[in-house]
């Protein structure tokens, strides 16, 4: 398997799970992180772990750029297909779904892209010891203190549930507990 592919099947796997498909959606829509960002939290830390200040900066900045400038505006156009195809506007037009889908198919494929860079960024080299779930906790910490989203008790529960996916072995208290 080549590295550029594993944290993107890492994300597929975890992904499959329904409760950790609301959960990513929810911190997406209701606080405004980047899922691939949360997943990248998750995966870096469980083998490689804690972000370093330089890793953690250049995924920030990689990810905001290809999240606005990509990955958005194609969402905004699936989303906006979504509702006039809802609303009756295009619902006999098989050709719009049709557009639709390959939108959809598209955006896929550039969060499959932007996961390729983030994972290029990674330092497989390190040898140093590390705890995965505390690291893994501490870079979602360190992520969405930096996005201005504070851990109340619902974020916590979200996270521990994408954690708990991640990293199926430590339970979902013991997630919970890591982040806090």
């Amino acid at each position: 398997m080549s590295t550029s592919q594993k944290f993107w099947n890492f994300s597929n796997r975890v992904y499959q799970n329904d409760d950790v498909q609301k959960a990513c959606l929810a911190l997406q829509d209701k606080y405004g992180l980047d899922v691939n960002l949360i997943l990248f939290c998750c995966w870096s830390g469980a083998l490689h772990g804690e972000f370093t200040e330089e890793l953690f900066e250049q995924s920030l900045r990689e990810a905001s750029d290809w999240r606005q400038n990509v990955v958005e505006p194609l969402r905004n156009v699936r989303s906006w297909l979504k509702q006039e195809i809802h609303n009756r506007r295009f619902s006999a037009n098989s050709s719009v779904m049709d557009f639709r889908a390959v939108v959809k198919a598209t955006e896929l494929e550039s969060e499959r892209l932007q996961q390729m860079d983030l994972e290029r960024l990674i330092d497989h080299s390190s040898g140093s010891e590390f705890e995965p779930l505390n690291s893994s906790a501490k870079n979602l910490r360190r992520y969405c203190d930096r996005c201005g989203v504070d851990l109340t008790n619902d974020v916590k529960l979200l996270l521990a549930l994408i954690l708990d996916a991640c990293l199926p072995d430590e339970g979902p208290d013991k997630a919970l507990r890591a982040l806090s």
